[in-house]
């Protein structure tokens, strides 16, 4: 579990050896943290550690905390989209070296970390959700290229065209983008002009590659032919927008719209893997699948029984059905019964939602001092 360094308390134990800036080790795994050894590592500039998660081990829970590192690059990543955005509508250029900073980021943190990691930005407001939802499809598209075995020029790529992937939205009116009521013929026709207007932002950028810029012509594609603009097929559609296709309609689907609210993770995979073959490349499905978690391991859940629990292990092959260790009240917290069920095994079981709780109401419930 990785916590923030502010975070650390005396008696944590570090998951995992904590190095310098230049390389050295400043604490080995398997060290009790003790107040001297935390002002140190602060004074070393560590601004992150890893340490045991005693929850999923069923000792007394640490203080949980969001990753302080991509709190960072996220929140970064969403205010350059926003800023591009406005830049763009004011008919100022791209800030090309500020999208390259943030996009090499991600993609360096991703590469370190090793993660798959489903929904880095919460969106807090519908407001926002274009400015979010850029980064998340960015995310979503690199954790797939990195499973792929793209190379860090690849990966370059792919970042910056799924970052940008819609930015020709800029050219729809704000009272269609964010209407409630379905839309009609003609307003449908204006917003599917976003994706050439898109592409002809970004090919007049020479910095830009043009595999990037064709993330942005044809995320709409669809494998069969049936998308927009040009009704592109199979292998006629990059390979880039091939993937960034599948993470923008999961993420789209996953997250509150003012016309409609969101749909739980499962029904989401459940519908990709509808569409695979026919909307979408079946060997990209497979891809997401098996490398975005759609429950990570630590979330809390609850069941259709009503049962609470958290989810302690998942099979890449079908993340919908994971192993969760019940939990349950014990006054105002939640603590583990010492059962676990497999969903893979209890058929007729699903997951209902996931709970989500802010961080000063997670502690009580967790039961962490």
């Amino acid at each position: 579990m990785r916590i923030a360094i502010t975070d650390a308390r005396e008696g944590m134990k570090v998951a995992r050896d904590v190095f310098s800036k230049d390389g050295r080790v400043l604490l080995k795994a398997g060290s009790l943290l003790t107040e001297s050894s935390i002002r140190y590592l602060k004074k070393q500039g560590v601004i992150a550690i890893e340490i045991e998660d005693r929850l999923l081990s069923g000792r007394k829970p640490v203080r949980p905390n969001s990753d302080p590192v991509w709190q960072e690059i996220i929140s970064e990543a969403e205010h350059t989209v926003r800023d591009i955005w406005n830049s763009v509508s004011q008919g100022r250029g791209i800030h090309i070296s500020r999208i390259e900073r943030i996009v090499d980021s991600i993609i360096q943190e991703l590469l370190q970390r090793e993660i798959t990691y489903p929904k880095l930005v919460d969106i807090r407001a519908l407001d926002d959700y274009t400015f979010t939802h850029s980064v998340n499809v960015c995310v979503l598209s690199l954790i797939m290229g990195i499973a792929k075995g793209y190379s860090e020029d690849e990966l370059f790529e792919l970042g910056i065209g799924s970052l940008l992937h819609d930015l020709g939205k800029i050219i729809i009116p704000p009272e269609i983008l964010g209407k409630a009521d379905t839309l009609s013929a003609e307003e449908m026709g204006i917003v599917r002009k976003h994706p050439a207007y898109g592409f002809s932002l970004l090919v007049q950028e020479p910095e830009i590659n043009i595999n990037s810029s064709l993330i942005a012509y044809q995320h709409h594609e669809r494998y069969d032919g049936s998308g927009y603009p040009r009704g592109l097929k199979g292998d006629e559609i990059h390979e880039y927008a091939q993937i960034v296709a599948i993470v923008d309609v999961y993420d789209a689907l996953t997250t509150d719209r003012i016309y409609r609210n969101r749909i739980q993770p499962y029904e989401a995979v459940e519908m990709l893997i509808a569409m695979s073959g026919r909307g979408f490349n079946p060997d990209y499905v497979k891809l997401f699948l098996k490398n975005v978690e759609i429950y990570p391991v630590g979330s809390i859940v609850e069941l259709n029984n009503g049962s609470l629990g958290i989810i302690t292990g998942v099979d890449k092959n079908m993340p919908v059905r994971p192993q969760i260790l019940l939990l349950k009240w014990e006054g105002e917290r939640l603590v583990p019964t010492g059962d676990e069920v497999d969903l893979m095994k209890e058929v007729t079981l699903f997951i209902t939602r996931v709970i989500k709780l802010d961080k000063e109401l997670l502690e009580k419930v967790l039961g962490n001092s």
